[in-house]
């Protein structure tokens, strides 16, 4: 089967200097959301009714959560734990313990790719083909891309991912719903349920609604809404 992943990133600024980590930004968050291709246009389709229903102009983004717009983010949740060909997965990293120096040849931006690693290949499945899409980034390597999807395909020894590359995030609504689950993942873990903005703490405490339980890692096999808190290697 195929499918369509949508990949960005939270707070990256954290991965390539620790100068801006404080208690209530130390985590980020690297996510991705998959979708079966036989649907990706009926949700585009529903994400644009939803838009249409609510007057919400523009790109949408955890950013632009506000209590204005507060109903049409609860309805993008509901949207995404209603719809059964939907999955999200994110990594979450905690900052305060990246070594580049020390694992990446001081290279942040192999690092990067590294986490994105992490996401996709413990994602995946051999059996299935991806078209994965990324929020677009300016690298210092150009074929970074392309190296991941190399080193991806060549672990599971069946060429999985079919194609890679970086799309402009306002051109996706599939990409948007991500940034919003993804954000609300990566403003749990920074503010621990005491941020603050109102309105972003509803859409956590909607998505924690539908899970039954709050945001916090979860079982490798979990399926609907995976969260990967990496644990990473303490320095010698």
């Amino acid at each position: 089967m195929m499918y369509y992943v949508y990949c960005d990133e939270s707070r990256q600024d954290l991965l390539a200097s620790q100068n801006a980590i404080t208690d209530k930004n130390r985590y980020c968050c690297l996510g991705g959301l998959m979708i079966a291709e036989a649907a990706k246009s009926i949700v585009k389709q529903q994400i644009k009714e939803l838009k249409e229903k609510h007057n919400v102009l523009g790109e949408v983004k955890w950013s632009t959560v506000s209590p204005s717009r507060l109903q049409f983010y609860i309805d993008l949740v509901d949207l995404f734990f209603n719809t059964p060909e939907l999955q999200f997965r994110t990594v979450v990293i905690d900052a305060t313990k990246i070594r580049n120096v020390i694992y990446n040849q001081d290279d942040q931006e192999l690092g990067y790719y590294k986490f994105y690693y992490q996401l996709l290949f413990h994602w995946f499945s051999w059996e299935n083909k991806y078209r994965v899409f990324t929020d677009q980034k300016t690298n210092r390597e150009k074929k970074r891309l392309q190296e991941l999807k190399r080193i991806v395909n060549i672990k599971f020894c069946s060429d999985p991912i079919e194609s890679i590359q970086a799309i402009d995030s306002r051109e996706s609504l599939i990409l948007q719903m991500q940034n919003v689950l993804m954000g609300a993942v990566g403003y749990k873990y920074n503010f621990a349920g005491n941020g603050y903005s109102k309105a972003k703490e509803e859409i956590v405490k909607r998505i924690e609604a539908h899970l039954g339980k709050p945001i916090s890692k979860t079982p490798p096999q979990e399926y609907k809404f995976n969260i990967f808190q990496i644990e990473l290697r303490e320095e010698r």
